[in-house]
């Protein structure tokens, strides 16, 4: 048998590293390891003349895989989330708790007016919600389930489609009595626009979504302008001017009359929400139980967006 303990460096030096080429950072491996970075720095210089190879590039800002640290990270990589799927399989589930990740508008607007009704279904359920804006990494984050909107391949887990969307332009019903239904875009563009940043690059701005419809992509006078898209649905819920609705994300509002579409025109954004889990996961009924109500409360989003909903797209 091999006496690994001999032909290995130490744990912590290869954990160390592969933190840091995970990250291409001996800055955040420090910070997600919770040591500084100059002990970072050390225990690769010692695992690099341990192995008699250079392992990283170092520039001034950054930091770069050399060929060698390469195949070592991938190599770790690959045998420490073995070793880490082979231990949870090993422990019992603590069926009492799941981790919900959702993006901060759709945890707001969409899955907390609805959590009594899953509840319901697992009262004993110590449930956790983390609203975030970046990308899902069940590799690094203590989550067991996740709603995320995108339109590409996602980095970690297996999705399933849930919803697609439409976006249009809302206001409160008090707004659009006074200012009226603008029947072309040069008439909307008129109006007060309120506007959130974009977190990723399928998120629909008024740039666009005026783009979209074929109005040339120029500068635009907003009234308001916000990080979170949240606080742009508040403000036009306040009746301060026009936002861009996200139909089923904000559909509680739609339908209670707090706010109301304005204008015949809309745009189909490329994306759409899944529901995401980690490639290897143990059977666990408290996620099996989350997942099939996500599809039943879903289940009449996934049809065809209204004919009468729709303007055509150009460009």
């Amino acid at each position: 048998m091999v006496a690994f303990h001999k032909k290995l460096p130490p744990l912590k030096s290869l954990l160390i590293f592969e933190a840091a080429a995970r990250l291409r950072s001996f800055t955040l491996a420090a910070a997600e390891l919770g040591v500084t970075q100059g002990a970072v720095s050390l225990q690769i210089r010692q695992l690099e003349r341990d192995l008699g190879t250079p392992l990283f590039l170092r520039f001034h800002r950054r930091v770069a895989l050399t060929a060698e640290g390469s195949e070592l990270a991938e190599v770790l990589g690959s045998s420490f989330t073995r070793i880490a799927d082979t231990l949870a399989r090993m422990q019992p589930e603590d069926e009492h708790q799941l981790t919900v990740a959702t993006t901060v508008a759709l945890s707001h607007f969409w899955l907390l007016p609805r959590i009594p009704e899953f509840r319901a279904l697992m009262p004993g359920l110590s449930l956790r919600i983390v609203s975030q804006d970046h990308p899902v990494d069940f590799a690094t984050e203590d989550i067991d389930v996740a709603i995320s909107y995108s339109d590409s391949p996602f980095p970690s887990g297996k999705a399933e489609f849930l919803w697609s969307e439409e976006v249009f332009p809302v206001c409160t019903p008090a707004f659009a009595e006074r200012h009226g239904d603008p029947q072309t875009l040069e008439q909307l563009l008129a109006l007060p626009l309120i506007s959130a940043d974009a977190r990723e690059r399928s998120w629909i701005t008024w740039d666009h979504w005026f783009a979209r419809l074929g109005l040339p992509n120029e500068p635009r006078s907003l009234h308001l302008r916000f990080n979170h898209y949240t606080d742009a649905i508040y403000a036009a819920a306040s009746g301060e001017g026009v936002a861009l609705g996200w139909r089923h994300l904000i559909g509680d509002a739609l339908r209670e009359g707090r706010l109301r579409r304005l204008s015949p025109f809309s745009v189909k954004p490329p994306g759409a929400y899944h529901v995401l889990l980690p490639d290897r996961r143990p059977a666990r009924k408290s996620v099996d139980t989350f997942v099939a109500w996500l599809r039943t409360v879903t289940a009449n989003l996934t049809q065809p967006l209204s004919d009468e909903t729709q303007f055509p797209l150009s460009g």
